[in-house]
C-alpha cells in the first residue's frame, strides 16, 4: 500500500483582494463546503448530507470522472474544529484537512488556507511509475482545490452569502 501525503497553502486575502474575508466568513464558507462541496471543488458534482450532529456531518460526495479515475461517490465524515479546521475522513482511512491559519501579521489580511491530503492506494507499489504519477496528480489537485475554494469564498463573500 502507498500512502501519499501532500499539502498546499495559499493566502485567503492577498494584497488588493476584495472583499477581505473575516475568519467567521471563512468558517461559514467551510461549513457550506461540507454540505455543498460542488460549490467549491470542481471535481465534485453533488453532495448528499446523510446525518448531522454537533461538529460532525456524514455526507456522500459524488466525484466526476477525472485524470483516469472513474466517477464515484465517497462517504465522508466531516469533523469541524472551530475556528481552525475541518477534517474529511473517508472509509479507507484517507484524510483531507482544510485549515485556516494565521500569517505573521496576525490580521485578517494574513489568513491562509491549507489543504492537507493523506491518500491511500492499496494496489499501488511504492516507487512505481503509478506512485510517481499519483504524487504529481495529488499536488496539482491540492493546488486546484485550494485555489478554487478561495475563489468560491470570495464570490460568496462579495454576494453577501457568508454574512
Amino acid at each position: 500500500m502507498v500512502v501519499i501525503h501532500c499539502a498546499y497553502t495559499e493566502p485567503i486575502n492577498p494584497s488588493g483582494s476584495s472583499p477581505v474575508l473575516s475568519r467567521d466568513q471563512i468558517w461559514r464558507g467551510l461549513q457550506r463546503k461540507i454540505r455543498k462541496a460542488q460549490d467549491f471543488v470542481p471535481v465534485i458534482e453533488a453532495t448528499d448530507v446523510l446525518e448531522e450532529k454537533e461538529n460532525e456531518v456524514t455526507r456522500v460526495a459524488h466525484f466526476k470522472a477525472m485524470n483516469g479515475h472513474e466517477a464515484h461517490a465517497e462517504k465522508e465524515v466531516c469533523k469541524s474544529y472551530y475556528p481552525t479546521k475541518v477534517d474529511f475522513w473517508q472509509p479507507n482511512g484517507a484524510l483531507i484537512t482544510n485549515t485556516i491559519s494565521d500569517g505573521p501579521g496576525l490580521t485578517e489580511n494574513d489568513y491562509n488556507m491549507t489543504y492537507t491530503f493523506e491518500w491511500r492506494y492499496p494496489d499501488v507499489k511504492e516507487g512505481s511509475e503509478e506512485h510517481e504519477k499519483l504524487m504529481k496528480q495529488s499536488v496539482e489537485g491540492a493546488k486546484m482545490a485550494v485555489h478554487k475554494s478561495i475563489d468560491a469564498l470570495r464570490k460568496m463573500g462579495a454576494a453577501g452569502e457568508l454574512d
